[in-house]
C-alpha cells in the first residue's frame, strides 16, 4: 500500500515508514573472564582476575529519494536526494584485579583483611562516512555515492584508564562489636598532575546491644537491637576525556589567496581539574520484635558532594569553549525507613504471608557555586532548569500564571503582557517584580525534577498450593514539565494530544481549561507552571498468582515440582500524568522514550 493522504506540510507517518528508506544496526559483544585462586600460606589467599570486554558495532542508514502525491489535494512531498550514512563504533576494555585476603580467629576476636590492586584500560574507535545522490535507491554501497564536496567523513580514537589501590579491615568481638575501615587510592587518566589521584577513606561501626547481658530482661519482646554509624568519602571522575588538555582542532584559513589547512584551540584547558568527592555519614538502627517476625530499620544520612564538575561560563573575549571546573557543592540529607513482617504458617498449607514496606525522605539543595551562577539551561519549548544556590539541583524554572485573560478591559487593567496584541483567551503571566513587563526577570521556581518522597510495598501470600506476590512503588512531591506537541496544542500544525479537543478558550467557551489556540505563535505555551504537572504516582508494578500442582495428582513421574503462574507488570497506576498518557517514571521532556509496557505472562515452572 502506498500512503497518499498528506498533511498540509506534506507529511504522513506511514509514508515515512514505508518509503523513506532503512536503518540496519549490528551489535556484536564479547566478554571473557579468567580467574585464579592461590593459597599462599594458611589464612592468606591470593586472587587474580583478568577480564576482557569487546564491542564491534556498525550501522547503515539509507534515505531514499522519492515523491509522494496526495490524490485528494494534489500536495506533493518530494525527497529528491538519497543519502547513505555508515558508522563503525568499536571499543575494548581490559580489567585486571588482584586481591590478598587474610582471615584470623583467636578466641572471641575475628579479623578479616583485604588488600588489592585494580587497573582498567579502555580504548574506543569511531568512524562515520556520508555520501549522497546514488544512481537509484537500490545501490547502497558507500563508494557509489557522489564523489564531490557533499561527501563527508569523521572519526576519533580515545583511550582512558583507571588505577586503584585499596584495602579493608573488618573486626568483630563475639559478634557484638563490629568495626570496618576502608581506604581507596584512585588515579584517573581524566585528570593530570597532582590532581590525578585521590584518597577516599571510609569507616563503619556497629554495636549489637541485644547480645549484652543487660538486654536479657527485654529480649523476649525486643529480640534484636543494633546501633550503626558510618562515615565515608567517594570520588567521581565523570568528566569528558582530555578536558585538562590543550587540544587543537583542524581549521582552514586563507593565506595569500589560497586555502591553507591550519589548527586552532577550541576549548579552554583546565589543568586544575580534579576528583568530585562525596562525603556522607549515616546513623542507623536495626530492631527485631515478636520472635523476629517484625523487623525494622531506620537510617538518617547527610551527604555533601563537593567540587562538583560543572561547565561554568568564561569571558567571551577568550574565544574558547569553557571546560569543566570543580565549582559546586550539593547537600542531600534525609531519612530512610523499612519494615518487614512475616507471619509463618501454623501448619503445613496454612495461610502465611510476608509484608515489606519502605519509605524515604530526601532534601536536596545547592549550597555553594563558588560565587557564580545561577546557571539556566533549556528553552521555552523544552524544559528549563536552574542550578542556583538555595534551590534543589535542576529545579524547573519559568513563569507563574494567574489564569486566562477574559476581556480587553482585564488586559488593559493588568498592563503587563508577555506579547504584543494580547487578546482575551491568552495566558496571564504574573509580573513578579512589578515593572510592568513580562520577561526573564519574572521567572521563578515552578517545580521539582526529583522526588522528595519515594516509597514501596511488597507482599507475599501463601495458602495451601496457592501463592500471590504484589509489588507497589511510588513517588511524591515531584513534577513533570510537558514539552513538544504535548505542550504546544498543535501550534506548529503537528500531532497533539486529544486532551485539547473542545477544551480550549473561545468566546463561547470562556471557562475552558486551556488558552486560545494561536498558529505559529508560542505566546500561550511559554515555559510556565501551566505546563508543569504533578508527577506523583502510585503503581502496581508487578503481581503474580501461582499454583503448585500436587505431585500425587499427576501420578508417578520424574517431576519434582510443577507450578503454573499468571503475572502482570505495570498493571495499574494512579497519577495525574495518566490523562497525558505519560509514564511517571520518565523524566520531563518530549516523551520520545519508548513507554513501559503492560506485560501479561502465563507460564510454567518445571523442576526435574
Amino acid at each position: 500500500m502506498v500512503p497518499t493522504d498528506l498533511s498540509t506540510q506534506g507529511n504522513n507517518p506511514l509514508m515515512l515508514i514505508e518509503k523513506s528508506g532503512f536503518k540496519k544496526v549490528n551489535e556484536n559483544y564479547l566478554s571473557s573472564i579468567v580467574k585464579t585462586d592461590i593459597q599462599l600460606v594458611k589464612n592468606l589467599l591470593f586472587t587474580s582476575q583478568f577480564g576482557v570486554r569487546v564491542n564491534f558495532n556498525n550501522s547503515k542508514t539509507f534515505l531514499n529519494a522519492f515523491d509522494n502525491k496526495d490524490r485528494n489535494t494534489g500536495i506533493v512531498k518530494s525527497f529528491p536526494i538519497n543519502s547513505l550514512t555508515e558508522i563503525r563504533d568499536n571499543s575494548s576494555e581490559y580489567t585486571w584485579n588482584n586481591l590478598l585476603t587474610y582471615q584470623l580467629t583467636t578466641g572471641p576476636n575475628h579479623i578479616k583483611a583485604l588488600a588489592g590492586y585494580s587497573q582498567i584500560h579502555n580504548y574506543q574507535n569511531y568512524l562515520t562516512a556520508y555520501r549522497e545522490r546514488f544512481y537509484n535507491n537500490d545501490i547502497t554501497s558507500i563508494g557509489q555515492g557522489a564523489d564531490d564536496a557533499t561527501k563527508n567523513n569523521s572519526g576519533y580514537d580515545v583511550q582512558y584508564g583507571l588505577r586503584s589501590f585499596f584495602g579493608r579491615i573488618n573486626y568483630d568481638w563475639k559478634g557484638k562489636y563490629l568495626l570496618e575501615v576502608n581506604g581507596r587510592y584512585d588515579g584517573s587518566s581524566r585528570f593530570t598532575g597532582d590532581k590525578q589521584y585521590g584518597f577516599f577513606p571510609s569507616a563503619s561501626a556497629g554495636w549489637l546491644l541485644s547480645k549484652e547481658e543487660f538486654w536479657k530482661p527485654i529480649g523476649n519482646w525486643l529480640n534484636e537491637f543494633k546501633l550503626r554509624a558510618s562515615w565515608g568519602k567517594t570520588g567521581n571522575q565523570s568528566v569528558d576525556l582530555y578536558s585538562y588538555y590543550s587540544a587543537l582542532i583542524a581549521a582552514g584559513y586563507d593565506f595569500g589567496g589560497k586555502s591553507v589547512q591550519g589548527y586552532r584551540l577550541d576549548s579552554y584547558a583546565n589543568q586544575q581539574l580534579g576528583w568530585e568527592s562525596t562525603t556522607q555519614y549515616d546513623l542507623g538502627l536495626d530492631a527485631a520484635f515478636l520472635n523476629n517476625r517484625l523487623t525494622f530499620t531506620l537510617d538518617y544520612y547527610n551527604k555533601v558532594t563537593d567540587d562538583i564538575l560543572l561547565n561554568l561560563d568564561i569571558p567571551a573575549v577568550l574565544g574558547l569553549k569553557p571546560s569543566p571546573q570543580n565549582a559546586g557543592t550539593v547537600l542531600n540529607r534525609g531519612w530512610e525507613f523499612s519494615a518487614n513482617y512475616q507471619q509463618r504458617p501454623s501448619a503445613p498449607g496454612a495461610f502465611a504471608y510476608q509484608l515489606n514496606a519502605n519509605f524515604s525522605i530526601n532534601h536536596n539543595e545547592v549550597t555553594d557555586l563558588k560565587g557564580t551562577g545561577p546557571y539556566i539551561a533549556g528553552s521555552d519549548i523544552d524544559p528549563r532548569y536552574i542550578i542556583a544556590k538555595g534551590l534543589p539541583i535542576n529545579t524547573l524554572w519559568g513563569y507563574k500564571t494567574d489564569g486566562i485573560f477574559q476581556s480587553p478591559e482585564e488586559i488593559k487593567a493588568y498592563g503587563a503582557t508577555y506579547a504584543t496584541n494580547t487578546k482575551p483567551g491568552d495566558v496571564k503571566y504574573v509580573d513578579l517584580n512589578g515593572d510592568g513587563i513580562i520577561n526573564a526577570n519574572d521567572m521563578a521556581a515552578i517545580g521539582n525534577s526529583f522526588p522528595r518522597y519515594t516509597f514501596g510495598i511488597n507482599g507475599s501470600f501463601n495458602f495451601k498450593n496457592f501463592d500471590l506476590d504484589l509489588l507497589f512503588q511510588g513517588a511524591a512531591k515531584v513534577d513533570t514539565r510537558l514539552s513538544g506537541a504535548l505542550a504546544e496544542m498543535g501550534n506548529q500544525e503537528g500531532f497533539t494530544h486529544e486532551i485539547f479537543t473542545d477544551n480550549y478558550w473561545t468566546p463561547t467557551h470562556t471557562d475552558a481549561r486551556f488558552p486560545r489556540v494561536v498558529k505559529y505563535d508560542l505566546r500561550n505555551v511559554a515555559t510556565s507552571d501551566r505546563l508543569v504537572v504533578n508527577g506523583s504516582y502510585l503503581r502496581l508494578k508487578n503481581i503474580q498468582l501461582g499454583y503448585t500442582i500436587p505431585l500425587n495428582a499427576i501420578g508417578k513421574t520424574a517431576i519434582n515440582k510443577l507450578r503454573v503462574y499468571l503475572s502482570a507488570t505495570n498493571l495499574w497506576t494512579i497519577s495525574k500524568l495518566n490523562e497525558w498518557n505519560l509514564d511517571p517514571e520518565a523524566e520531563s521532556g518530549r516523551a520520545v522514550y519508548y513507554p513501559q509496557t503492560g506485560l501479561y505472562t502465563l507460564g510454567v515452572n518445571l523442576t526435574l
